[in-house]
């Protein structure tokens, strides 16, 4: 289960997330409690230096000791918003300082904010760049230049993957990544368990998951 701990000395991963198209959603009300509702459920999946919490507008920010917690974060939230809406990620590895903490993640400051911010602006930019796909949501920013390039290689693909999958496709996927059987997936969407593995084997959903699974496993 997730829970909040102290900022450590040394790098972190900062996360900066906002919702894509938020203005344009028709009842504001309960667009903010379908992603408060998100965040706080991926606060008790994941454990975080800093929990997810909303800060201005539509945005949020949290903490996680590694990018690949960060990375996790970031899908967890784009797929318990399926049939909400969706959510863009900019991820920074770097040091956090923190002025006051009782006021957590506002007054603070640091090359791991800073980052997430420009890997924030870098997905905004890469929606108008030419032979670039439309489905990119999360960049990284911060990692020594060799290990950022793998893992933005890695987020290109996962997200188109993610991007082009309907509700019940990303929510098969949410199952997969919380490691619940096929037959409970199926329980909780109204489908039988044959449909549950062929929206695993057809949306990319089992690709998805197992990437994920070898990036926690190579940073063991």
């Amino acid at each position: 289960m997730g829970s909040g701990q102290s900022l450590p000395t040394g790098p972190v991963a900062a996360v900066i997330g906002d919702l894509v198209g938020s203005r344009r959603h028709l009842d504001q009300d309960a667009l903010f409690a379908s992603i408060k509702q998100a965040i706080g459920q991926v606060n008790g999946e994941l454990d975080a230096l800093q929990p997810l919490q909303m800060t201005v507008g539509d945005e949020f920010q949290a903490a996680y000791s590694t990018v690949e917690a960060a990375l996790d974060a970031s899908l967890l939230v784009r797929l318990r918003l399926a049939g909400t809406c969706d959510a863009r990620f900019g991820i920074g590895w770097g040091e956090i300082t923190a002025y006051d903490p009782e006021l957590a993640p506002m007054a603070q400051s640091g090359e791991a904010w800073w980052n997430a911010r420009e890997a924030l602006e870098e997905v905004a930019r890469s929606a108008s760049r030419h032979g670039w796909p439309r489905g990119l949501r999360t960049w990284v920013v911060g990692p020594e230049a060799e290990v950022a390039a793998r893992l933005n290689g890695f987020l290109l693909c996962r997200d188109e993957l993610v991007s082009a999958m309907d509700e019940r496709a990303r929510r098969v996927t949410l199952g997969l990544m919380l490691g619940q059987r096929q037959q409970d997936i199926a329980d909780e969407l109204g489908i039988s368990q044959p449909s549950v593995a062929n929206r695993q084997r057809d949306s990319g959903a089992a690709a998805v998951v197992r990437s994920h699974e070898l990036l926690r496993e190579a940073a063991r």
